[in-house]
């Protein structure tokens, strides 16, 4: 039995296709708090939008392409190297995530990803029932805060009225690193 389980992990890996994640799941954001990541995708409305990622952390600068769609209970994600190959695609749909690897580290997490992307663009409810062991603060301009303790541990901020066109920004000053998100409609410009 262990050698059909090894055999069949031996042939995702190789495929570049992840094993589907069962949803819910719950993803660290900072020490004592988490984020449940619910069932099916929690972004309202038909999302369609291209965007360039810059991700910071301790002094490194990387970037990356994203295209993110989605709709009724659905959402992927698909990430590439600028103007270059597949870094991962991850479809969440119908309580799973699935993931297919390109050139993506294995350090480099879905349930991760998709964590900072609800803390960003998730509507305040969904937000406040998925966020436990820290303290939600929502303030205009679309700013949501968590804290722990007082502390300010995250801090993110998505354009208002259409989130998926214009800057966003996340910190997260617990795990050093921050995202700067420039979304638009995809398509020539």
């Amino acid at each position: 039995m262990r050698l059909v389980a090894f055999l069949l992990f031996c042939l995702a890996v190789l495929t570049g296709c992840g094993a589907p994640g069962g949803l819910p799941a719950r993803e660290r954001l900072a020490p004592g708090v988490q984020i449940t990541l619910p069932r099916t995708s929690p972004f309202a409305g038909e999302i369609e939008a291209a965007q360039l990622v810059e991700v910071n952390r301790g002094g490194r600068r990387d970037r990356f392409d994203a295209f993110v769609e989605g709709g009724e209970e659905r959402f992927t994600l698909a990430m590439t190297v600028p103007s270059g190959p597949s870094l991962m695609t991850v479809d969440w749909r119908e309580g799973s995530l699935v993931v297919r690897r390109g050139l993506a580290p294995d350090a480099i997490d879905a349930e991760r990803i998709l964590a900072d992307f609800m803390l960003v663009y998730a509507p305040e409810a969904v937000l406040r029932a998925a966020v436990s062991g820290g303290d939600l603060v929502f303030s205009g301009g679309g700013v949501r805060r968590i804290f722990r303790n007082g502390e300010l541990l995250i801090e993110a901020r998505a354009p208002e009225g259409n989130p998926w066109q214009g800057e966003a920004r996340l910190v997260n000053f617990v795990y050093d690193y921050a995202l700067t998100i420039e979304s638009r409609s995809p398509g020539p410009q």
